[in-house]
C-alpha cells in the first residue's frame, strides 16, 4: 500500500553537479537506508543509466526515481530523452530549473517555454514544475507567485523549494517568507522540495537546523492532508558531517514532524 507521504533523497548532496561515480553507491545506499525513493539531475540520469545501470540498482534497493532537475533549454529531443528515461524508472516530476531562465530574461517567454515542456510531459504521466532559485526570474516571492500565475495549472504543477523561499524572499520576515508562498498557492501545489537554510551553513543547512519555520510547515501539511513526495535536498553536508549522517539527520526531523 502506497504511503501517504515518502521522502526522496536528491542526490546533490553527494558532490556537486554533475554526481561524481565514486558517491553513487554511498548515496543510494543511505537512501535505502533513510528514504523512499531518489531525485536526480537531467545529466546524471542519463549518464548513470548508460554508465551504471541505474535502473538496476534502483531495483536492488527497492527505491524509485521521483524527479528530475531539468536545466530549461529549448531542445526537445532531449526533453523527450530524459522523460524517457523518467517513464521507464517512475519518474513523476520534471523539476525546471536554471539553463535559459537566468535573471533580466523576459519571465513571459520563460514561462511560455515551461508551459510548452508541461505539455509535453503530460504523455509520458509526467508533471512539470518550476523550481524558484537563486539568481532566476523566480527568485523572490513576488516574482515566483507572478511567474506560477503565468503558467497554465494543466501543464505546470504547483511546487516550492523552501530553503531557496526561506533564503530569497527578502522583503518578508524570515519565518514566514516559505508560508506566505505556500498559503497562497496551495490549491496549485503537487509537489515540495524540502530544504533549509542558515546564515551559518547556507543551503547546506539539515533540514530542521535552520532559520525555515518547519512548525508551520508540518501544520499546513498536516492540516491540508498533503499527500504525495517530498524530496529532501541539502546542497552539501553541514559543517564537518558526513554526506549520511547529514541525509540521515533532514530524514530523522522530517518523519518525527510528519509522524511519518
Amino acid at each position: 500500500m502506497p504511503k501517504p507521504i515518502s521522502l526522496a533523497c536528491v542526490s546533490v548532496m553527494w558532490g556537486l553537479l554533475p554526481l561524481p561515480d565514486e558517491y553513487l553507491e554511498d548515496w543510494l545506499e543511505s537512501a535505502a537506508a533513510d528514504y523512499d525513493g531518489v531525485s536526480t539531475f537531467d545529466r546524471d540520469l542519463l549518464r548513470l543509466l548508460a554508465k551504471h545501470d541505474l535502473e538496476a540498482r534502483l531495483q536492488v534497493a527497492d527505491l524509485q526515481l521521483i524527479s528530475v532537475d531539468y536545466l530549461l533549454t529549448r531542445d526537445f529531443d532531449l526533453l523527450a530523452e530524459v522523460c524517457t528515461a523518467m517513464q521507464r524508472l517512475g519518474g513523476k516530476y520534471l523539476v525546471t530549473i536554471g539553463g535559459l531562465d537566468q535573471r533580466g530574461v523576459d519571465m513571459g517567454k520563460i514561462a511560455d517555454l515551461v508551459n510548452q515542456i508541461g505539455e509535453a510531459t503530460l504523455p509520458y504521466g509526467i508533471r512539470t514544475v518550476y523550481h524558484n532559485h537563486t539568481g532566476q526570474v523566480g527568485e523572490n516571492l513576488e516574482e515566483t507567485s507572478a511567474f506560477l500565475k503565468r503558467t497554465d495549472p494543466d501543464k505546470v504543477a504547483g511546487f516550492l523549494d523552501l530553503g531557496h523561499a526561506t533564503k530569497d524572499f527578502a522583503g518578508h520576515p524570515v519565518e514566514e517568507r516559505a508560508m506566505l508562498f505556500l498559503n497562497e498557492h496551495w490549491p496549485r501545489i503537487e509537489f515540495l522540495e524540502f530544504k533549509d537554510w542558515s546564515d551559518e551553513y547556507d543551503l547546506c543547512t539539515e533540514v530542521g537546523a535552520g532559520r525555515c519555520n518547519w512548525d508551520a510547515v508540518f501544520a499546513l501539511i498536516k492540516e491540508k492532508n498533503y499527500q504525495g513526495w517530498i524530496a529532501v535536498e541539502q546542497n552539501g553536508p553541514m559543517g564537518g558531517r558526513g554526506r549520511r549522517e547529514s541525509a540521515a539527520a533532514s530524514a530523522r526531523f522530517i518523519r518525527k514532524g510528519l509522524d511519518l
